[in-house]
Formats: C-alpha cells, sequence, structure tokens
C-alpha cells in the first residue's frame, strides 16, 4: 500500500543526509547521477566536478533530487523527492579544485511516499 509522507517527515528524513540522486536533462534525455548530500535550510547541497555533467546540468536549471530506503525484506520502503532550481555557488568556499563545486537545490516542492507490507502483496 502507497502511502503518502507528511512534509515534516519528508525534511527529517532529508536532514539525514547521506547519498541521493539528481536527475538532470543531458542532451535533451535524462540522466540521474548519486550525490553525497546535506541538508543546508531550503536547499539540498552537494558537491561535484567544476566543469563535469552535474554542474553544467544543474547550472540554473529545474532539477529533480531524490532520496530512498527499503526494510530488510524487501517488502516496504520511502522515497522523499525534491524539485527545485539548482545553482552552482559561487563564493570563495563554495568552489575550490581539491573539493569541487558546491551546488544547492531549492525546496520547490517536496513530496514522499512510503509502501508499507501488506499480507497480500504478491511475492
Amino acid at each position: 500500500m502507497l502511502q503518502p509522507l507528511p512534509y515534516d517527515e519528508c525534511l527529517r528524513r532529508l536532514d539525514a543526509g547521506g547519498v541521493g540522486r539528481v536527475a538532470i536533462t543531458r542532451h535533451a534525455l535524462p540522466a540521474i547521477l548519486p550525490v553525497d548530500f546535506a541538508r543546508r535550510e531550503s536547499c539540498i547541497v552537494f558537491r561535484t566536478d567544476p566543469g563535469g555533467m552535474l554542474a553544467h546540468g544543474c547550472d540554473g536549471k529545474v532539477v529533480a533530487f531524490e532520496i530512498d530506503g527499503i526494510d530488510a525484506s524487501g517488502r516496504a520502503g520511502w522515497s522523499v523527492l525534491v524539485v527545485g532550481t539548482a545553482s552552482l555557488l559561487t563564493d570563495g568556499a563554495a568552489v575550490d579544485a581539491a573539493r569541487g563545486q558546491l551546488v544547492a537545490i531549492t525546496l520547490g516542492q517536496v513530496s514522499g511516499h512510503e509502501v508499507v507490507a501488506d499480507s497480500r502483496s504478491v511475492a
């Protein structure tokens, strides 16, 4: 059974940080790439290669960002989706050749869903 997650619960799960995925458009096709992220106030932030595909795909564009989790049985799980505008941060601390380009995605639309195990599930 699919159930929506409340907004506050979505933010709580984003606050845990970790690895998520960013969906960008590359040559008119979707590209989805993993990133190590953190939530900072009203943004998701992560670092990437300053001249790479992800930095180019995030420069002032609307992107999607997702995190999820699956229980050990594989019969229940959850996901949180953020859709927002990505921007390359340009102050001195944001760009560091050794650590990469800092990118921020606004929390434009935030939604989440949870799959709850059901005894009637097909197996």
